[in-house]
């Protein structure tokens, strides 16, 4: 068995893999890979194991280089979760190990990737590398699904009664309306949601630049989808989602919080949901969320979610970037001081932090 380091995006095979295996996400496609790599100004890690020629595992991954927040490996960066996908065990450890070493190679401190291999028969294995060295497991994380069929009213007969059902009619009644958005203007509209609210978590956002690349070329396998909530033609929520293989993901999404009272969120998500189910599509993913946010962990689950662990897996062991708890005191410093700052200034300086926060 040989493995190379390759680019995604240059690597013929690479989608066709992808596309085959049973564990697959949009995170493992190339353009997925392309954009996260590119926008951030990241150096692509990727590895392909052959045997015989013939592809038998990929591992999407990049290099995080960062003065603040530290050298390391990421599988991947800004993906909920992206692991090793390969045809059998000794494929995976093979791409484990290369990874492992090379990690080593460019003298990067940490290496962490998001999740268990997954082999083609549906089995899940905890990443191991040579030399006896083995991965701490992080468990920050949960995933938050609902099961879809294509009747969309039987979907929504497993939400909460009070607490969904009842507030998406509310939220029309107040005169919410949601449309689909197919014009590239929109994405500032989008944005703006979106920076707004990252702010009231003092979490500094992506560029706009970032969300352009997004659109304009997440088309066909991936899919990104723009919806966009108004109050008489007033945008007052947004949310872009990412269709792949039957799954639509709900990635990133804004809301005026000066409108929270029309509870716009609702029959936004709805539209998102209804959508997904005549489409055909099996799951609705609401992705990631931290155990300690448990005011998110619960509106999730009232829309007959089922919630999915999410360990990730670092070496050394060490609490990564994407996991630092809420109620830590560098966590209330960081967001305290962004929260402070005019919106502005706020998305200036997400666009020069985001890359090292990946």
């Amino acid at each position: 068995m040989d493995v190379e380091l390759v680019i995604p995006w240059e690597e013929p095979g690479w989608d066709e893999y992808v596309s085959s295996h049973p564990g697959a996400t949009m995170y493992h496609t190339a353009v997925w890979s392309r954009v996260v790599t590119e926008s951030a100004g990241y150096r692509s890690a990727a590895f392909v194991a052959r045997r015989d020629a013939r592809i038998c595992g990929i591992l999407p991954a990049a290099e995080v280089r960062s003065r603040l927040t530290g050298m390391r490996l990421v599988s991947l960066p800004f993906s909920d979760e992206c692991y090793a996908l390969a045809d059998d065990a000794t494929s995976a450890r093979a791409l484990t190990e290369s990874a492992f070493a090379y990690r080593a190679s460019r003298r990067l401190a940490r290496y962490e990737i998001r999740g268990p291999a997954f082999l083609r028969d549906g089995t899940r294995i905890a990443p191991e590398a040579s030399a006896g060295v083995s991965f701490a497991v992080d468990s920050h994380f949960s995933n938050f699904v609902i099961p879809l069929v294509d009747d969309p009213d039987a979907v929504r007969a497993t939400f909460a009664r009070k607490a969904v059902r009842q507030t998406i009619n509310k939220a029309l009644r107040l005169g919410v309306r949601v449309w689909e958005s197919d014009d590239s203007r929109d994405t500032g509209v989008f944005y703006r949601l979106y920076a707004l609210n990252r702010k009231r978590h003092g979490i500094p956002p992506q560029p706009r630049s970032f969300f352009a690349r997004i659109r304009a070329e997440l088309t066909d396998t991936p899919r990104a989808r723009l919806y966009v909530a108004d109050v008489a033609s007033h945008p007052v929520a947004a949310l872009i989602t990412i269709e792949y293989r039957g799954v639509t993901c709900a990635k990133y999404e804004g809301v005026d919080t000066s409108m929270r009272k029309v509870l716009p969120i609702y029959p936004l998500m709805w539209q998102a949901i209804e959508s997904a189910c005549l489409a055909g599509h099996t799951r609705y993913d609401f992705g990631r969320t931290a155990h300690d946010n448990e005011g998110l962990c619960e509106f999730k689950s009232r829309w007959g979610t089922e919630r999915i662990a999410m360990p990730y897996y670092r070496f050394p062991p060490s609490e990564g970037i994407s996991t630092v708890r809420a109620n830590s005191v560098k966590y209330r410093v960081f967001t305290g001081l962004f929260r402070r700052m005019p919106l502005g200034l706020f998305c200036a300086a997400g666009s020069r932090l985001f890359r090292h926060f990946g």
